[in-house]
């Protein structure tokens, strides 16, 4: 087998050590790269050397990490633990090389890759917008374990490795070097001439500055001084992390301890301690879940969504928006933020700014936390531009529609849109519960037409359903999922249907909300238990967020073909007509004085209380979790869902449902499908026929017995 790992040594006494692992797009830690790894390092350290440089040859990418799916394998903490030592050992005799050493940044470089920096004696990293560096191990569940929670707080201190280390969040070039974990930005173009100009400082005893500005600045950096303030910071942040997760994720409490354990003490002692968490942690089924949910984004990432694996996606490169909205600025921005020259169209000028000042407003937020410059909001704003005709749409690659979500109007919209744009322009629709196919009765072409329903808010929600109508393409499927991907949003193909998959599943969770407040729960309780449950936020705070009127209008649609599921109720008509819209207006079963959230009593006042009963909070997650899984085993038997695994990744992603609990049906299989059916039929004689077990998913748990096998 070819070697992952080249040396040369050059005339001016620096050596470069590549990485480039064979038959692979990125480099990354397997135990046969580590083994190789570990004899090059026993060789190097007998090389007379002035400077050793680690650098990728592979384009975008320095180390991705540690191969995943060896740890997917650990189910023993003993051998997890080992796993940590290992690592920790091979980085250790990079860090004690006789000569500096330099990690070359270039791309992404993930968990034991920016391990394998910090254990070098300076870092540098490309201005390339492919550059992304991270400790992101919290967010699969376990810590850095290969030297991460060690080598980082001495470096750079305690605050700043903890947001680095807890948070597991991507940082650019600038922020990197903001926060030290860098030493110097250098140009891509010439990244290995400005490497070896940094390595020549290095040699020439120019060390102090780097050295220097490592160390912690200000007011707060006496804390980190201290023992009691010290105590301060793991208190606070403690705090901050239990807030953030709700307790559900125990990794960056973990982490958190073992960097408070081992902040004082040598290297190799707190080695052995981060080393046993990583092997506790890597076994728990939180982890488990979190890396299944990490390698199901992974495969769709290598889908094209298509039927047909060799379907091959139309280029996008100049995009139309019907609609000036919320909706259509967000999209309008996601699209130019990606390069799409990108053309708003609404019914007058006024409306059209209503584009601008969304994507400014999205823009705006970035430049402030410092993730964008001035310059390159400017240049993303200059992509957009506004009309109240069609021109420049006869040019367009791609029409997404996202006018008001009435059927008539949508027709007449989509029709006069025909008249305006080529034959091979892609046209796609953002409606949320409207269906493909009776929208596509309005188009003479029909194969061109899509859905891709986006998620509201645009820019933060990962999940686009791609919605594949009875006459839709495998071309257009695939022109869709593919500018999804690159426009870092996660896709799911769906079949058309009524509310699609995930509102289609959301509704019984929202609608059964209502049915508990009117037995006599209140709303606090309701949406504190699905907190506790892992939802990121309750059902009915969920209604406010969503849009009192925009759930009402959906629900009576899927009303339709859902009647035997859901109860009947008014409250929601009731809140509509009072103009109690939620958190658009200000005022729904909320009240908002901007980002604050304050009960209203005065809502209680349109719940009316048609019967009583007294549930656990157990029993209330129950009723409103179990439906949507006995709606989902419908998807699946109507084919509107593909696959279990498109269930969960459209739940987690769409709705926040708890990943660490592995995705709806995958929560399904833990609890047993046998309890679910016992329970839902309990329900049915408790509260009527909307809790009947569906047929398919008792075939399911006859036939294989869970939604996984």
């Amino acid at each position: 087998m070819k070697n992952a790992f080249t040396f040369e040594k050059r005339k001016d006494g620096i050596g470069i050590v590549y990485f480039d692992l064979p038959g692979e797009k990125v480099n990354k830690f397997s135990t046969p790269v580590m083994e190789e790894l570990e004899k090059l390092c026993d060789k190097l350290a007998t090389k007379d050397l002035k400077c050793l440089l680690f650098l990728s040859k592979k384009e975008r990418i320095f180390i991705a990490g540690a191969d995943i799916t060896e740890f997917s394998d650990v189910t023993d903490p003993d051998a997890g633990y080992q796993v940590g030592l290992r690592g920790q050992s091979i980085f250790q005799k990079i860090s004690k090389f006789p000569f500096p050493t330099i990690a070359v940044i270039n791309g992404a470089c993930m968990g034991g890759g920016t391990e394998l920096a910090l254990a070098c004696t300076y870092r540098c990293a490309t201005d390339s917008p492919a550059t992304k560096i991270a400790l992101p191990e919290v967010n699969l569940g376990i810590l850095p374990g290969w030297g991460g929670t060690q080598r980082l707080p001495k470096l750079i201190g305690l605050q700043r490795s903890l947001d680095v280390i807890l948070s597991g969040r991507n940082f650019d070039a600038k922020g990197a070097y903001r926060s030290a974990l860098i030493d110097k930005i250098i140009t891509s173009e010439w990244m290995l001439d400005n490497a070896i100009a940094f390595a020549n400082e290095i040699i020439n005893g120019k060390t102090a500055y780097y050295q220097e500005r490592r160390k912690p600045k200000g007011p707060l950096s006496l804390l980190e001084k201290t023992a009691l303030g010290r105590k301060i910071i793991f208190s606070q942040t403690e705090k901050m992390v239990l807030k953030k997760s709700g307790g559900h994720y125990p990794a960056p409490l973990r982490a958190l301890k073992v960097i408070k354990e081992t902040y004082t003490l040598p290297l190799e002692k707190g080695f052995d301690i981060e080393a046993r968490a990583l092997g506790d942690l890597v076994v728990s089924p939180i982890s488990k879940n979190l890396v299944q949910i990490f390698f199901w984004t992974e495969e769709i990432k290598k889908e094209n969504g298509s039927k047909k694996k060799t379907t091959k996606p139309l280029p996008v490169v100049k995009a139309g928006v019907l609609g000036a909205g919320v909706m259509g600025g967000g999209i309008a921005q996601l699209f130019a933020a990606k390069q799409i020259e990108t053309r708003v169209k609404d019914v007058n000028h006024l409306a059209v700014t209503k584009a601008y000042q969304q994507a400014a407003n999205v823009l705006k937020e970035k430049v402030q936390r410092r993730r964008m410059t001035t310059e390159e909001y400017r240049q993303i704003m200059l992509r957009i531009s506004g009309t109240t005709d069609y021109s420049g749409f006869k040019s367009m690659d791609l029409v997404v529609e996202a006018i008001v979500e009435d059927l008539k109007i949508k027709k007449i919209v989509l029709a006069e849109l025909e008249e305006h744009i080529s034959d091979k322009c892609i046209v796609a629709s953002n409606t949320s519960s409207l269906l493909i196919d009776d929208m596509a009765a309005a188009m003479k072409h029909k194969k061109r037409f899509v859905g891709m329903h986006f998620f509201n808010p645009v820019h933060r929600m990962p999940l686009v359903e791609v919605i594949r109508g009875k006459a839709t393409s495998d071309e257009a499927v695939a022109t869709i999922f593919d500018l999804c991907k690159k426009t870092g949003k996660t896709p799911i193909v769906v079949n058309d249907g009524p509310g699609f998959l995930v509102n289609r599943l959301l509704l019984p969770y929202m609608v059964e909300s209502v049915s508990l407040l009117e037995e006599g729960h209140s709303i606090q309780t309701l949406d504190s238990a699905m907190k506790k449950f892992g939802m990121p936020m309750g059902p009915i705070e969920l209604f406010d967020e969503v849009g009192i009127d925009v759930a009402y209008k959906v629900a009576k649609i899927l009303q339709q073909s859902m009647s035997d599921r859901m109860a009947e109720s008014d409250l929601l008509d009731k809140l509509v007509k009072e103009n109690r819209l939620g958190k658009k207006n200000g005022i729904g079963f909320y009240k908002y004085d901007g980002r604050k959230k304050v009960y209203d009593s005065a809502v209680e006042k349109f719940i009316t209380v048609k019967a009583k009963s007294d549930l656990s909070l157990e029993q209330l997650s129950q009723r409103m979790v179990y439906p949507m899984i006995n709606e989902a085993a419908r998807c699946l038997e109507d084919k509107i869902a593909l696959n279990a695994r498109d269930v969960d990744i459209g739940m987690i992603f769409g709705t926040g449902f708890a990943p660490f609990r592995g995705g709806l049906l995958k929560y399904g299989d833990t609890e047993g499908l046998g309890k679910i059916i016992d329970t839902l039929g309990v329900f049915e004689k408790q509260f009527g026929r909307r809790f009947k077990p569906a047929d398919y998913l008792i075939k399911i748990k006859d036939n294989q017995g869970a939604f996984y096998k």
